[in-house]
């Protein structure tokens, strides 16, 4: 089987990691790269044409597939240009920045018949994979509740570096949090409602640098989200995955899912129940440790492309999964700046297209 032709849109910190696990693949043909630091790319990458203008990619090197991985107000524009064009796409998250350019988006998609793929990776996980599947057969029972924390202490260089971070739209709820919602959607189902408080405290910055957050899902369960990024801990996602060599590796659990007949710290998956089936705080309660392996999950991102491309898979997310995550994770920005509880029944209505 002849391999797949593809281009990636950005030379960035994410597209320079997406640019690494292309390299040496027997599936993928990299036959361009778009970025306006074009003489940087061109000296990174000397065997791969380059170009400063993504259309130039798309129009000349006529790739079949292209992997976006553009600043995320970008992400429409291209992926537009990338449906009009019957190129399928890997469009990294969040999906768009708007809700407004994720409709159009979803609309250029459906309307091209292209395969689409948002790049919240986290789902490719073993780990996140052996939580789905054991959460859906039930093994804690109905699912009551989730607890999570995701803390940690951004350098003052991480804000001197890129001022806006400082700024509203630069702070962990729109930048972390994003990741965190899309796994809780992924294994525990549609978020209906939000209610948060956030705090700037700390920094004194225009942006959050604290927030709190309570989840409603579909399914009746409860959630509650902490999250920080100036306090010290070791839980976060990365830290306990070790997914990523900046967040030295913790391996703590920073999930606690909370079931009728048990619950499970993740990513440690540890499953804590009580013998004979009991439901009872009078009864001790055991710990259990579920194997997973580990993998790499951009890699197992471009197997899952290759195979949605080549007809073998369905999307695990196509882009109106994407933004529904987008809608949840701005609903708690909103429910945040107004100390309000936010609805998002209707909005994730306004999408083009229901999720397949």
């Amino acid at each position: 089987m002849k391999n797949i032709t593809i281009g990636v849109i950005g030379a960035g910190l994410i597209g320079r990691k997406h640019l690494a696990k292309l390299a040496g693949r027997t599936d993928y043909d990299l036959v361009g790269i778009a970025d306006v630091n074009v003489e940087r790319a061109a000296a990174d990458y000397p065997k791969t044409p380059v170009f400063a203008d993504y259309r130039k990619l798309l129009d000349e090197a006529r790739p079949e597939a292209v992997i976006i991985a553009s600043p995320n107000q970008l992400h429409a524009e291209q992926g537009i240009a990338c449906a009009r064009r019957g190129i399928h796409i890997l469009i990294e998250k969040p999906v768009t920045d708007t809700l407004d350019t994720a409709a159009d988006l979803i609309g250029e998609v459906c309307k091209a018949g292209i395969q689409s793929l948002v790049g919240h990776h986290r789902r490719h996980h073993q780990q996140v994979r052996t939580l789905r599947a054991v959460l859906g057969e039930r093994r804690i029972g109905d699912i009551v509740g989730v607890s999570a924390i995701w803390a940690t202490h951004k350098p003052a260089a991480y804000f001197e570096i890129a001022p806006w971070r400082s700024q509203a739209g630069g702070g962990p709820i729109l930048i972390n949090l994003i990741h965190e919602i899309d796994f809780l959607r992924f294994t525990v189902g549609e978020i209906v409602a939000v209610e948060a408080i956030a705090s700037n405290r700390q920094r004194g910055f225009a942006v959050e640098d604290t927030a709190a957050a309570l989840i409603e899902f579909d399914s009746g369960a409860l959630g509650t989200f902490f999250i920080s990024d100036s306090a010290v801990s070791p839980w976060t996602s990365e830290q306990g995955l070790g997914e990523a060599p900046e967040f030295p590796f913790s391996g703590e659990s920073n999930y606690r899912f909370l079931g009728r007949r048990g619950s499970i710290e993740f990513p440690a998956l540890v499953q804590w129940s009580q013998s004979g089936d009991a439901q009872s705080w009078n009864e001790p309660i055991q710990a259990q440790r579920i194997h997973a392996n580990s993998l790499d999950p951009y890699v197992a991102q471009l197997d899952h492309f290759r195979d949605i491309i080549r007809g073998k898979a369905q999307s695990l997310q196509p882009v109106e999964d994407g933004a529904r995550s987008l809608i949840a994770t701005l609903a708690v920005a909103e429910a945040a700046s107004g100390n309000r509880r936010v609805e998002l029944r209707d909005r994730s209505d306004t999408l083009a297209s229901p999720v397949k």
